[in-house]
């Protein structure tokens, strides 16, 4: 049987113990994490936890929506077993008519197919995972990765751990490619809080003298590190720091088992970076659905 439970009445402990014990593992699903990120969520519960389904929703002109929450990047179902398509399919199913339209981000556990008004791509994701010690874990780097966090070397640059999320949020806002309201920074600066204060969390940075010229903030599940944010000044780029700030997490972690979590990006570049370090990506899909009348079908929010 499965169940539209709202946020209110979900068992906390019951839910993260699932999420905790999934074979799917992120940051992401926690109740903790979905309330910092997101403005309302609900969820599908299914056989009294069995398997749970986290819907985060907004409503605009009285309509309700499904979006996927910046800095969030797979949901979908978890579950203690896995969740095979079947499972997957009555939980599609189970999604409330009230939303109208939406999309969400399925974790790499889920495969879902295309069926009826259900689009969905392929997206990757990057991760390693931090088995080995860290000179065996660098045999796997790039020759370009290699040679820039020599490059860091040269130019003296330091490593700092715990550097304040503040001064991190500071860096953001004057080297961001985007220009964003004030209100963006403060939310951003409260969900990395709110990490910290679930012990869940910290900021690497590289220091050129007293100046902060790139930094990254991980942040870990029981299974996971995840690479959150992460911003570099133009000097930043110029030294490669970011290449020096991530090599620095991997020496520190390395042998724990823990898998970092890259994310992923569709641009190249980007992509390349983190392939350099020895990542490898794997699948994770995009689904995208749309009940609205057909005057209103090419109307989307971009959340």
């Amino acid at each position: 049987m499965i169940q539209f439970v709202e946020r209110k009445d979900i068992d906390e402990e019951r839910w993260n113990d699932v999420i905790a014990h999934s074979s799917a593992e992120t940051l992401y699903p926690y109740s903790w994490y979905l309330d910092a990120a997101a403005e309302n969520w609900s969820a599908l519960i299914m056989d009294d936890y069995r398997f749970i389904m986290p819907l985060v929703w907004k409503r605009k002109f009285g309509i309700h929506y499904l979006y996927q929450p910046f800095y969030t990047q797979q949901l979908g179902v978890f579950g203690n077993a896995f969740a095979d398509p079947t499972t997957l399919s009555l939980m599609l199913a189970g999604i409330p008519k009230k939303f109208r339209f939406g999309h969400i981000h399925f974790n790499s556990g889920n495969l879902v197919g295309e069926q009826g008004p259900l689009h969905v791509d392929d997206r990757k994701n990057y991760r390693l995972t931090l088995q080995q010690a860290h000179e065996e874990l660098k045999r796997s780097y790039s020759t370009n990765t290699r040679r820039n966090i020599s490059r860091t070397m040269d130019a003296d640059i330091r490593i700092r751990k715990n550097i304040d999320t503040a001064a991190l949020i500071r860096l953001k806002k004057s080297h961001d490619v985007i220009r964003r309201p004030e209100s963006s920074y403060r939310w951003l600066q409260g969900l990395l809080e709110t990490v910290k204060k679930n012990g869940t969390g910290v900021t690497y940075g590289s220091m050129n003298g007293k100046e902060l010229e790139a930094a990254a903030f991980f942040g870990f599940s029981r299974t996971r590190a995840i690479y959150l944010v992460a911003v570099s000044s133009e000097q930043g780029k110029q030294h490669r720091s970011m290449f020096r700030v991530v090599d620095a997490f991997i020496a520190d972690h390395a042998g724990t088992g823990l898998i970092l979590d890259f994310e992923g990006s569709s641009i190249p570049s980007v992509a390349r970076f983190f392939a350099g370090f020895g990542a490898t990506p794997e699948i994770y899909q995009r689904l995208r659905f749309n009940r609205l009348p057909i005057p209103l079908k090419t109307w989307t929010a971009n959340d």
